[in-house]
């Protein structure tokens, strides 16, 4: 079930406190922690693209072979530098014999070649985050298309293929991201067959949109052989059990964070702040308190959040869950957030799972202390821990909410079966 917000279940209101919770055992808890170990940044900062080239990288043979007789300098037809997106197209009509622009009438074919190449500058968050949400949610450059999305593999850092024969959407339509460039390309057509006007098949044009996708790449410094791929390597398996996150976190570890904690549906702060589509979140919220109000007695919030990555081809889940933790890891090692929310003191992690980092949230008002954040990806699965809490109106900040959190994690990670 997809849960999407950016909050986490506020404290307070439970009743536990010293002799008010189940069994008479005594609310709250403060440790032991386990202490994180530091790790090294081994998520790349990425290339960055700072100049769309000319034509966007499309040579005049290619355009010639795949829109004849269309003008050589496509800038006539539309290229835009020097501050905006860059935007080519080759238009051929009736093998480039024709007189005029967008003729109608008696024709044996069309030819259109469009490129458009986009510059993420990243405004709220890292450019390369921004870069990855346009090549997985459709952003600027990129346009609506039919069909599902084919894995292409060679051609920049991620790639993905469409092709339509709708009248509307007709052609094939290529997106990779170089860096923080992302190009476009859709070459469409139709020939002239008994009277009829038959869109172009998918071998001409999926073959069409990656010759020319493979000239834009190489002009941004990346070699390209694209090619469509039943699956998306490096091929990782999904992990074979993930519990319930109500179930991830053992009764002993609880009562070291949140002892008599009433537990209730709780929300992602981090993992939903990035749109990702084919990632489904859930998560679970352990709350325990000595007062039924805010401002006096003590309370603590553990919220643990889970999303898996679904497999729809081979790999596909990890490749998923380990592009968004890269999206996550580079807004926060750069102190952005596409949020309105204050992230501070960024830290990589040793572990757990297969990359990990530390960060703080800010509070959101009077009474909302700091968050104490751990997120982890394992396999296809993406988990963060959130840690948080107040004695009176003092609220708990600093290394002892990481540690608490990071403490949480470390159990999680062993109800993860790979």
């Amino acid at each position: 079930m997809l849960v999407l917000g950016a909050a986490i279940a506020v404290a307070g209101g439970s009743g536990a406190g010293p002799g008010a919770g189940p069994g008479g055992s005594g609310g709250i808890a403060d440790g032991p922690f386990l202490k994180p170990p530091m790790g090294a940044d081994r998520v790349p900062a990425g290339r960055t693209v700072s100049e769309i080239p000319d034509d966007c990288g499309v040579s005049e043979a290619t355009a010639a072979r795949l829109a004849p007789g269309a003008d050589p300098d496509p800038e006539k037809g539309g290229v835009f530098r020097e501050g905006g997106p860059g935007r080519c197209q080759w238009y051929s009509l009736d093998d480039g014999k024709a007189k005029c622009d967008w003729c109608t009438g008696d024709f044996k074919n069309e030819r259109v070649l469009d490129v458009e190449i986009n510059l993420a500058r990243g405004e709220r968050q890292a450019p390369i985050t921004e870069a990855m949400q346009w090549v997985g949610t459709g952003g600027p450059g990129l346009t609506q298309v039919l069909g599902p999305a084919k894995i292409v593999e060679g051609l920049g850092e991620e790639a993905v293929a469409h092709y339509s024969a709708a009248t509307d959407m007709e052609g094939a339509s290529v997106a990779f991201r170089v860096g923080n460039a992302v190009v476009s390309v859709r070459y469409r057509g139709w020939d002239a067959v008994r009277g009829e006007q038959r869109t172009i098949s998918e071998k001409v044009a999926t073959e069409g949109a990656f010759a020319a996708a493979a000239e834009a790449a190489k002009s941004l410094g990346t070699s390209a052989r694209p090619v469509v791929s039943e699956v998306r390597r490096p091929v990782a398996p999904p992990l074979r059990k993930v519990p319930k996150p109500c179930d991830t976190v053992p009764a002993a570890t609880v009562d070291k964070v949140a002892r008599d904690g009433d537990k209730r549906r709780g929300r992602p702060v981090l993992l939903a702040t990035i749109p990702a589509a084919g990632i489904s979140y859930d998560g679970c919220a352990w709350n325990a308190g000595s007062s039924p109000y805010a401002e006096t007695g003590a309370s603590r919030t553990l919220t643990v959040s889970i999303g898996i990555a679904e497999e729809r081809v081979p790999g596909a889940g990890a490749s998923t869950a380990a592009r968004q933790f890269e999206g996550l890891y580079r807004n926060q090692r750069i102190g952005r957030s596409p949020t309105v929310d204050t992230f501070t003191g960024f830290q990589p992690l040793a572990g757990p799972g297969d990359g990990a980092f530390a960060v703080t949230m800010g509070g959101r008002g009077t009474w909302e202390g700091e968050v104490g954040l751990v997120v982890f990806r394992k396999g296809n699965v993406l988990v963060e821990v959130a840690y948080k809490g107040r004695d009176g109106a003092t609220q708990l900040r600093g290394n002892g909410l990481i540690d608490g959190a990071y403490t949480v994690a470390v159990a999680v990670e062993r109800s993860l079966e790979s």
